[in-house]
């Protein structure tokens, strides 16, 4: 389990979250959702060690995240940022950066190593491109890549920042059955979702970020009845029986 207790933070002197609370447990998929610049991806880099708490505690399994070296960390917790895109390597040896966390030194791949790599690439289907330069593939090739990299890592708690960046439609919808899917592995799932459609219809839980706060978070249907969605975004939820879907109009 992932817990931030009281947590507050943010870039400098610069604050933007303030006392947040909130877990998220393992084998559920969580979206954050909230307006830009309401502390969304923050949350995630605090959540994930990379900027320090100015209040409150982040834990792991009950054991506070300052306590795991950066290498024991990186077993527990993965993260995805926003588009960021390498040059001058290819999409496999990309990928197999997620197994550094495992490795020895010199760094030196085992079978299982090179199977988890293999298996990635596969969930992401990304395999048929590993020869290729990530810098040559089009934005929503290298984000499925950067996932692939991800799921390398084969971490218990996986924070995802708009993994649904440049991706269609079609590839949307891949994507975001992926992310739902690995709750099934025993995985906890947190991503940042620009998508309201598609975070309700996916998604075991929704947390609403509204100006730096965290101010609810419960399964899709308990959001859409209270008033955060209006207040963070300015629209409402409802939901459809016969299309099996929730539909959002602005306020």
């Amino acid at each position: 389990m992932l817990e931030l207790r009281n947590v507050s933070g943010g870039y400098g002197r610069k604050i933007i979250l303030r006392s947040v609370n909130a877990s998220f447990k393992k084998g559920e998929f969580v979206s954050v959702i909230g307006a830009n610049g309401s502390g969304k991806s923050t949350l995630l880099m605090l959540a994930a060690g990379l900027i320090p708490c100015t209040e409150g505690s982040v834990l792991i399994d009950g054991k506070a995240l300052p306590d795991f070296d950066n290498k024991e960390r990186a077993k527990h917790i993965s993260y995805m940022e926003q588009m960021k895109t390498p040059s001058g390597i290819t999409v496999r040896t990309f990928v197999s950066h997620g197994r550094f966390p495992y490795l020895g030194y010199p760094r030196r791949y085992t079978d299982h190593d090179r199977e988890k790599i293999e298996a990635a690439m596969e969930m992401a289907g990304v395999s048929d491109m590993q020869n290729r330069m990530i810098n040559e593939l089009s934005g929503g090739q290298q984000q499925r890549v950067r996932l692939a990299m991800i799921l390398a890592q084969d971490t218990d708690i996986i924070l995802l920042d708009e993994p649904l960046t440049y991706l269609d439609v079609r590839y949307k919808l891949e994507m975001t059955e992926l992310i739902a899917g690995l709750k099934n592995y025993g995985k906890a799932v947190i991503a940042v979702m620009h998508d309201p459609e598609l975070a309700f219809g996916y998604s075991d839980k929704i947390a609403v970020m509204n100006e730096g706060s965290l101010t609810a978070a419960g399964p899709p249907a308990d959001i859409a009845k209270s008033t955060a969605l209006s207040e963070a975004l300015g629209v409402t939820a409802e939901y459809c029986e016969n299309f099996q879907r929730f539909f959002f109009r602005k306020n």
